[in-house]
């Protein structure tokens, strides 16, 4: 039988789990991003601008990433170095790490003067390292990208950038993990365009506020049927289409207009990656009682929100149905003290 590429790639990749996220950011494996755009054209003059102050405690960064297009004044042929130029700085609380973008000439006034770009690094006033890079425009009031990309895991700062295209230029051991990111010239800078990504971890991204003892009071108090502990039971499934992530155990509780999936136990691929009480999904009210929208995560943290549905029968049995992946999942409802 043939596959199609979707489901061939679930089938290759996707190990099936519950859940889903109410946010919107983009689902990716094993994290998810929310990109920012700032409000350009601007223009700054010897100054500096704050681009990322500090990082949310519920939701450190995995990474972030800031894509800088602009162009500088003041940087005409001449001997040596521009006094003009321009780059970000990554700070700490009690150092700097400064990435320079700057302009000149070899040898102003030889026949083989050429223009060259330069890219360093600085930390404090100390210069870690110089690069000659190509690819850069070297006129005044023409355009560069440049693009810094901080890992947090890896403690990896890396940066690309070009005038025409983004190249790689070079990977530099972080020294700290900045709290605050800022843009800053020498001379006259116009921004084009400014967009900051961060990339943030599952665990973080989908915790909730929940704990297994406040569910269970809340549960004992809650007159809803639907509303409660639920273990798994039996599955119908074809192995081509996709493979069991897990046998779960479950929280629903009331959240928006229908319900919230919380996981509790029982994960078997990623298992170390699935925490208690991260959110695993979504049940959403329709006109037919008893029968919802399902919104689901799977084990690699991927969305699966279309053409699946979910139905609870008698207030004991909870069926997940994914038609086009040939399965489905049954649930049965635990007492509360368990």
């Amino acid at each position: 039988m043939k596959i199609c590429t979707s489901l061939l790639k679930l089938f290759l990749t996707v190990i099936f789990s519950l859940g889903s996220i109410f946010s919107p950011w983009k689902i990716y494996a094993f994290s998810t991003s929310e990109r920012v755009y700032f409000q350009t054209p601007f223009t700054i003059d010897d100054s500096v601008v704050s681009l990322v102050r500090g990082d949310r405690s519920d939701s450190p960064s995995i990474s972030t990433t800031i894509d800088v297009r602009a162009a500088i004044s003041g940087i005409g042929e001449r001997r040596g170095l521009a006094p003009c130029y321009w780059g970000l700085y990554l700070i700490a609380e009690t150092d700097t790490l400064t990435v320079t973008l700057r302009h000149g000439n070899s040898d102003f006034g030889d026949i083989l003067d050429r223009r060259q770009s330069f890219i360093s690094f600085y930390k404090g006033n100390v210069e870690l390292k110089r690069l000659e890079v190509e690819g850069f425009e070297t006129s005044s009031d023409t355009y560069n990208t440049l693009r810094l990309n901080v890992d947090s895991q890896t403690r990896l700062l890396s940066v690309s950038g070009g005038g025409r295209r983004i190249t790689d230029i070079s990977d530099v051991e972080l020294p700290f993990i900045p709290a605050e990111i800022k843009l800053w010239s020498k001379g006259e800078l116009t921004v084009s365009s400014l967009a900051l990504e961060r990339r943030v971890s599952p665990q973080s991204s989908l915790a909730t506020d929940w704990t297994v003892d406040a569910l269970k009071e809340y549960f004992a108090a809650s007159t809803d049927s639907t509303e409660g502990f639920w273990q798994y039971l039996d599955r119908e499934n074809d192995p081509q289409y996709a493979r069991l992530g897990g046998r779960y155990r479950l929280a629903i509780v009331k959240g928006g207009d229908g319900y919230d999936i919380i996981y509790i136990d029982g994960a078997e691929t990623l298992a170390s990656q699935w925490k208690p009480m991260m959110l695993k999904g979504g049940l959403k009210t329709t006109i037919f009682e008893n029968h919802y929208d399902l919104e689901w995560i799977d084990s690699t943290f991927e969305s699966i929100r279309r053409d699946i549905h979910a139905s609870v029968s008698d207030g004991a049995i909870l069926t997940l149905s994914f038609p086009l992946l040939k399965t489905t999942l049954r649930f049965s409802k635990m007492p509360v003290n368990k």
